[in-house]
């Protein structure tokens, strides 16, 4: 039943548990001096000479023991839930050396943790089986809320179901009195054995003591669990790895956690790392995947069209399949809309109800359509994968994107802008698992295929492409295809790389200074929303000069809005007509308004109270109401001369105190490195020869960027240029303000021993840019950073990287003076 890379993670689940127990028994053997050398716990002895040394989460139950915590990477589709069945069972019989006791699965998503549960109560479900076979057929699944009592335990395997939510401590939920399970503590007046669990488990949640009681054990499930120190299962375990998360972890007490996730974070114990390319080989997932790209830029029903189209064509295939090998498959679209809601409809966005009623145009039967949304939900009662179901085309916008899994689903046509869609990303995996776990033989029966209606190709081809890392498949995103509505393939993108001779002889060139913040001796990214949004002083706000400045200007006729009304008539194209701002000038409207600047509702409420109180009684309650949004404005105004202000005093008061510093780092989390690659869109190559890159993207490139590119490429002592991109894994300066500064160019320049002698970071801005706020403050970044000139530390972490830069030259570059400043810079 296990493919080939579950039955090797099996055996790694296997042989690390074998490996605790032997390192355990023989500690517990050892003498009691020994033991003291070595620790008070097993476990740093356990990880001593074994494949686990390199282990670097070493975490402490709330109880105060060391305990193993590791992750199985699993990319979505491997099968997740039988792996932590596998785990249970191995923890069982190789660990606990017992078929009873008490295992946590803690989940993320309503949707999995429905599935599961409904699974593992299922006894015909091979997953319910095999908890059967660990506990020889008894087996008992339980939900928070339900009562649980010792006895269960004792004789039982339970499994106790979990969701994020619940087992997170600031919910309190699962720590909260309950009598439900007294079964596992003493009783009320016995506080001498109170006493002693205390002392046996320090952790756990109790009564205050007072005058008239002494301390008791509080009777809560949480109670329960941290006495019994479960195995704790955690699924999409990247979810539960924060700071906050892990201290919740810690103390439930467990005695071992395995957390399985598609996307494990670095600093996780990884005990097994299955790739995509596991999962194709073992048929698991539909590859390739082929990317449509629209005829005409939002034409959504030309979008649908071409699905019925395809997923007809799929039918037919499936049909046959059927005939021939009696596999029965049923192909599923999902299309995401834009609107779901019962009161979205007719607002210039496209809703589910008319995506229904499109579909229905094109001969597509009512019963096969079926919407999934918040509010609606025509699936619930279907068994997707049965031949009684007939639904063929799902609508939903955002319900599916987790959880949901139905491997009849081949097809995802998206209609929302592929742009800023967020959404598209974790709908891409819902079309990816192969029926069966097995390959059909059928070309079309094993791939999969995405429709867009809105947006560019290589923004659409991002995006599949971030859900396929999301996925943990990144290693498989080269199996994309993009196609145009004849099912040609578009000029595919091309990955390329930074020029060998360029990684080999200059790779200090490639690292670029960002603001860090010290921290005693080590270092960490300044943050805006951490280093200067907190630290703002909204009370500084001075409301009497400019309540006393606007207070002349209310009531002026001039604040009326107008509002223009475009009419059908033939002997007129618009009309006009003055229309009264229909708003109530009070504390909660101004209080929202105000939080847009200032984001702290608190704050926001108070100040509006005193502008009000104030304004109330000096001016008509009706001028209020019409100068409503004139007023509103000009504080936000004031507001915001006031946060620019302060967040530039703070960012230098961090500068002067030392604990803001500009450098250039190895490290990955700390510094900024240019990425190993870049994909240009198409297979035209570029006339550059300068580029880091072994190609460049010329199509992307402005009519301003191409000049300085062309002024680039004349110039002798360039030793490479890049155009930097908009994208997280690029080039991004965090200054004093919230938004990032984003440069266009990157350029090493050479010496005359042709070593690097500096990095020149430009900025090109257009004639009719120049001037504005945002190119003000863009060059008084620059400035700050030029001013750090000899200032910049040099941190380095790795023993391979042999040196780092600190030479950088920032500069803005307005229209018409790219020449001569580029002329300056690079050839002087």
């Amino acid at each position: 039943m296990l493919k080939d890379y579950q039955v090797d993670v099996v055996n790694k689940v296997k042989d690390f548990f074998d490996t605790l127990d032997t390192k355990r028994a023989t500690f517990e053997n050892l003498p009691n001096d020994i033991k003291a050398s070595l620790g008070t716990d097993y476990l740093s002895f356990a990880f001593t000479g074994t494949p686990y040394a390199q282990f670097a989460d070493r975490p402490r139950s709330g109880a105060g023991a060391l305990y193993p915590r590791v992750c199985i990477k699993m990319p979505t589709g491997g099968g997740k839930t039988l792996i932590a069945i596998e785990t249970i069972r191995a923890y069982q019989n190789i660990f606990a050396k017992r078929k009873t006791g008490l295992v946590v699965w803690i989940t993320h998503r309503e949707q999995i943790y429905r599935q599961t549960i409904e699974n593992l109560q299922n006894k015909s479900h091979i997953y319910r089986q095999l908890l059967d076979q660990a506990s020889g057929n008894r087996t008992i699944i339980l939900e928070k809320g339900q009562p649980i009592r010792e006895q269960d335990v004792r004789e039982n395997l339970v499994v106790l179901m979990l969701m994020i939510q619940s087992a997170a401590r600031d919910t309190n939920k699962i720590f909260e009195d309950s009598g439900g399970y007294t079964d596992f503590f003493p009783t009320d007046n016995r506080y001498d054995l109170h006493k002693k669990l205390i002392e046996a488990v320090p952790n756990l949640d109790k009564t205050p003591e007072s005058l008239w009681d002494q301390m008791q054990v509080k009777t809560s499930l949480g109670n329960v669990v941290r006495t019994l120190s479960p195995l704790i299962i955690v699924d999409e375990f990247h979810t539960m790895f924060t700071d906050n998360a892990r201290a919740t972890l810690d103390g439930l007490n467990p005695s071992v956690i395995v957390g399985l996730s598609a996307t494990p974070k670095r600093e996780m114990n990884l005990l097994v790392n299955i790739t995509g390319q596991q999962l194709k080989a073992a048929e698991m997932i539909k590859l390739d995947m082929h990317l449509f790209a629209p005829t005409q830029n939002g034409d959504w029903r030309g979008m649908l069209a071409g699905i019925k189209q395809k997923r007809d064509q799929l039918e037919r295939k499936a049909r046959k399949l059927e005939q021939n090998q009696g596999a029965y498959i049923r192909p599923i679209a999902l299309i995401q809309v834009e609107r779901t809601g019962r009161d979205q409809r007719g607002r210039g966005l496209v809703h589910s109800e008319d995506v229904r009623e499109h579909l229905v145009s094109l001969g597509v039967p009512r019963h096969e359509i079926a919407v999934k949304s918040s509010s609606l939900d025509e699936i619930k009662q279907q068994k997707l994968l049965s031949k009684e179901s007939e639904v063929r085309y799902i609508i939903t916008r955002e319900a599916l994107k987790e959880g949901w899994d139905c491997s009849f689903a081949y097809i995802l046509g998206v209609i929302p802008n592929a742009r800023n869609n967020s959404s598209m990303t974790q709908l891409v995996g819902r079309v990816l698992r192969q029926p069966y776990a097995k390959k059909t033989g059928v070309a079309e029966l094993d791939e999969s295929y995405i429709y867009f209606a809105s947006g560019h190709t290589q923004e659409a081809l991002e995006r599949v492409k971030k859900g396929f890392d999301e996925e943990g498949l990144g290693d498989v995103s080269g199996g994309i295809q993009t196609l145009d509505k004849r099912g040609q393939v578009v000029s595919a993108p091309r990955v390329v790389r930074i020029k060998k001779d360029i990684l080999k002889d200059y790779p200090e060139s490639l690292f670029l200074p960002v603001w860090l913040m010290k921290q005693g001796t080590t270092y960490r990214r300044f943050v805006y929303e951490v280093d200067i949004k907190p630290a703002i002083r909204w009370q500084d706000v001075v409301l009497e000069d400019w309540m006393s400045h606007i207070m002349p200007s209310i009531g002026t006729t001039r604040r009326r809005q107008t509002e223009v009304i475009v009419g059908l008539e033939p002997e007129t194209t618009a009309r006009q007509s003055e229309v009264d701002e229909a708003t109530t000038f009070d504390v909660l409207y101004l209080a929202r308004r105000l939080y847009e600047t200032i984001e702290n509702a608190f704050i926001a409420y108070d100040m509006a109270a005193q502008v009000v109180a104030a304004l109330s009684g000096q001016v008509s309650q009706e001028w209020l109401d019409r100068d409503a949004g004139y007023i509103a404005r000009e504080l936000e105004m004031h507001l915001l001369t006031h946060r620019k202000t302060a967040e530039n005093t703070i960012f230098s008061e961090l500068m002067e105190s030392g604990q803001l510093c500009l450098a250039v780092s190895d490290d990955d989390d700390l510094g900024f490195t240019m990425p190993r690659t870049d994909v240009v869109e198409n297979n035209i190559r570029s006339a550059y020869g300068l580029t880091l890159y072994e190609d460049v993207d010329v199509g992307s490139l402005n009519l301003l960027e191409r000049e300085v590119a062309r002024i680039i490429e004349a110039s002798p002592k360039v030793l490479w240029w890049a155009r930097n991109k908009v994208a997280r894994e690029w080039y991004a300066i965090q200054g004093w303000q919230r938004g990032k500064v984003r440069p266009d160019f990157i350029i090493a320049r050479k010496d005359k021993n042709d070593e690097l002698e500096f990095v020149y970071v430009v900025e090109s801005k257009g004639e009719h840019l120049i001037g504005n706020a945002d190119t003000q403050y863009k060059d008084e970044v620059f400035e700050r950073m030029n001013n750090m000139r000899g200032k910049i530390k040099k941190l380095l972490f790795r023993t391979t990287t042999v040196r780092l830069n600190d030479r950088f030259e920032f500069e803005l570059l307005p229209q018409n003076e790219e020449e001569l400043r580029l002329r300056t810079k690079l050839n002087a």
